[in-house]
């Protein structure tokens, strides 16, 4: 089924709601951009290093997801990448560190967390910057790995419907918004993130989605509770 059949809409429109978590803003030591596909996460993290809520922006990931759904297609790194797309907005060479080695979301916040250890970085908070559905994925994550640092989370301010609509493949993005949201139920039981509370209309939706053929990122060999 389509991603805007009404069906899979309604569904849709229930798990995006839980997983965009979005927190007041404050200064931070410092803005972490999660590598990703979207490089609009790189846009949002140089709108708010350009209103001075953080000196520098850390832009994470490696060359990921190789020969998978997920897989940029860049041939270089997403923390490459998304620098190139931050200095366009005006941000400087200079106020960009590249953690470019990170696989995925924890590895995100660890390697972040060792590469600011190497330059002599002193880090007590962060906004975090990622894609809308990624947002409470990555705040579980980080308080797993990195939880003396205080996190807050920011993502493009954009609804379901617009969001989808502009993605270039939005049926792959459904796919991995599915795999993502599936990984906040399952990895607290696996150490890799902390435990949130998941609603019961949020579990029958990812029921739903992945009935309507959008389970291929599932995590393997763990159930849907």
């Amino acid at each position: 089924m389509p991603w805007n059949d009404p069906a899979v809409e309604q569904v849709l429109v229930i798990a995006w709601n839980y997983m965009r978590l979005v927190h007041p803003l404050s200064a931070a030591d410092a803005i972490l951009a999660l590598g990703s596909f979207d490089p609009m996460v790189a846009v949002c993290a140089a709108a708010l290093w350009r209103a001075k809520f953080a000196p520098i922006i850390i832009m994470s990931g490696g060359v990921a997801h190789r020969g998978t759904l997920l897989e940029t297609g860049w041939g270089r790194s997403e923390a490459q990448v998304f620098a190139d797309v931050a200095v366009k907005e005006g941000v400087p060479s200079q106020a960009i560190i590249l953690e470019d080695r990170a696989q995925n979301t924890g590895e995100n916040f660890s390697c972040t967390r060792a590469l600011a250890e190497k330059l002599g970085l002193k880090i007590n908070s962060l906004i975090v910057v990622a894609k809308p559905y990624m947002t409470r994925r990555g705040f579980a994550t980080g308080r797993q790995v990195w939880p003396e640092v205080a996190l807050r989370l920011y993502c493009e301010d954009i609804g379901v419907q617009e969001y989808f609509k502009r993605e270039p493949d939005p049926e792959r993005t459904l796919h991995a918004l599915v795999g993502d949201l599936h990984r906040i139920i399952v990895y607290p039981k696996l150490g890799y993130q902390i435990r949130q509370r998941v609603p019961r209309p949020v579990r029958v939706a990812l029921g739903s989605l992945v009935a309507a053929g959008y389970g291929s990122r599932l995590v393997a060999g763990v159930g849907r509770n």
